[in-house]
């Protein structure tokens, strides 16, 4: 597979290369590029994986965990036959074990706590996969006790995390409160969960697949948690926007639509700033705000506006302007010591200069 992106970025600079130096060799570098496409779409199908190879070793683990706890909990599977690049099916099996773990241990309350809650004797838990836009979705979801907010606000505040004047978590804050390393709340250290790992572990790995983590819970309802994945490492489709001289790539797949933005179309909306779109108030970053860059002159009047949707969530990306559209090959990368925490990998583009991938759901 890494020949084989090496072989698209050599297609992308042969195309740079031809259009620019030679335009009689397009239609012989536009048929090179097709096969090249073909041979690359053959080798990406020959690498996608059903999930059930990975889901099913979960029922015995929950059967076993269940019977350590002595608690009854039904589990069911759905969307065996989704596929997935086998690299990425491999990687979240970890993940997907830790938040059944602790589903298990602090969600699904013992038998008697169910039964005074009017619940049934025997929890639920339920694992999903879907596919949605250019990727999948994981869901594992409980019908247990839920998230304490209050208990993990307060530990939040004593830690120093949270400041003094928040008085509730939404889900967003929620999940960056108990995704910092070594945080719990558990009263008591357990053989299944209780020391402080997992959900960071579970937050880091998704995000180096290129992915995002979501979390729903209701206090004495239960916890849902959500995995956004997409199908393929190997080659992703990006947009390329420019702030100032340097490009940045977005994948399509958290791209709903892209639009012009005037000064008259922009609002503040409770002291920040908001776009308004078909009666739709949406939260705009501006990247030049967001960088902290030094830039050489003021952005256009009218700049183009990049409409992210990660689930629910949605924000306004303005840019400098919109370059165009690539497939690239996706290279981890380690983000520096006190860099802003945005991006997701790194490319080298059609023309060899590398790009930052930015992460659409840090952003949104």
């Amino acid at each position: 597979m890494n020949q084989v992106g090496e072989l698209m970025v050599a297609k992308g600079r042969l195309a740079e290369l031809v259009a620019r130096e030679h335009p009689e060799l397009e239609a012989l570098a536009a048929r090179i590029g097709r096969l090249s496409s073909e041979m690359q779409a053959e080798i990406i199908a020959a690498r996608m994986t059903p999930v059930w190879q990975t889901f099913d070793r979960f029922p015995r683990t929950v059967r076993d965990l269940a019977r350590q706890l002595g608690k009854q909990v039904r589990f069911d599977v759905e969307g065996e036959g989704i596929e997935l690049d086998r690299v990425i099916l491999e990687e979240i099996a970890e993940p997907i074990l830790h938040l059944i773990r602790n589903a298990l241990d602090h969600g699904i309350e013992p038998a008697a706590d169910r039964k005074k809650a009017g619940k049934p004797v025997e929890g639920k838990l339920h694992l999903s996969a879907s596919q949605e836009r250019q990727g999948v979705v994981i869901r594992l979801t409980d019908d247990g006790r839920g998230l304490d907010r209050s208990a993990i606000l307060a530990k939040a505040k004593r830690e120093g995390s949270i400041e003094e004047d928040v008085d509730r978590l939404d889900d967003d804050a929620l999940l960056r409160v108990i995704a910092r390393a070594g945080f719990s709340t558990a009263k008591q250290v357990t053989d299944v969960s209780g020391r402080g790992v997992g959900i960071d572990v579970v937050v880091s790995k998704i995000r180096q697949l290129g992915g995002a983590v979501e979390i729903r819970s209701t206090q004495g309802q239960g916890t849902t948690w959500i995995l956004r994945l997409p199908m393929t490492l190997a080659v992703v489709r990006v947009l390329l926007a420019r702030v100032g001289t340097e490009r940045y790539a977005l994948p399509l797949g958290s791209v709903a639509e892209t639009i012009e933005v005037s000064p008259q179309s922009r609002a503040m909306m409770q002291g920040a700033d908001a776009l308004l779109l078909r009666d739709e108030v949406i939260p705009t970053i501006d990247l030049r705000q967001l960088l902290s860059a030094k830039f050489d002159g003021p952005p256009p009047p009218r700049r183009p506006g990049i409409i992210l949707q990660v689930g629910d969530r949605r924000a306004a990306l303005l840019a400098d302007a919109l370059v165009g559209q690539q497939e690239v090959v996706v290279e981890p990368f380690e983000a520096p010591r006190g860099m802003l925490p945005l991006f997701s990998g790194a490319a080298i583009l059609g023309d060899g200069v590398p790009a930052l991938i930015l992460d659409a759901a840090t952003l949104v």
